[in-house]
């Protein structure tokens, strides 16, 4: 893939994804804290918010690794996937800048 088709495919992705956090971190989260799911299972559990990330960002890698071993996965297409995966990093960039800014 050369390098003008690459960036846009960035592009385009980058779209999709500004539009699964809408949709989805909406769903779970509610409008005003992306960032809510996380702490409120974290305060149920005993656990620290980023545990609770890694165990939701987890299934998704893992469906990731599946997909490159057998070429398939079976649940949905890889593409919503890896979105899924790029979003759950932005959202730990979220859990580490807060607790950097001591907010937490």
């Amino acid at each position: 893939m050369d390098r003008a088709t690459f960036n846009s495919l960035v592009n385009e992705e980058v779209d999709k994804i500004f539009e699964l956090n809408h949709t989805k971190g909406t769903e779970y989260a509610g409008d005003d804290d992306a960032l809510a799911n996380f702490y409120h299972h974290a305060s149920q559990l005993g656990l620290r918010p980023e545990q609770i990330w890694a165990v939701y960002a987890g299934k998704h890698w893992d469906a990731i690794m599946s997909y490159c071993k057998k070429g398939e996965v079976l649940s949905e297409p890889i593409e919503g996937r890896v979105r899924d995966m790029i979003l759950y990093l932005f959202l730990m960039l979220g859990l580490v800048a807060e607790k950097n800014a001591g907010t937490t």
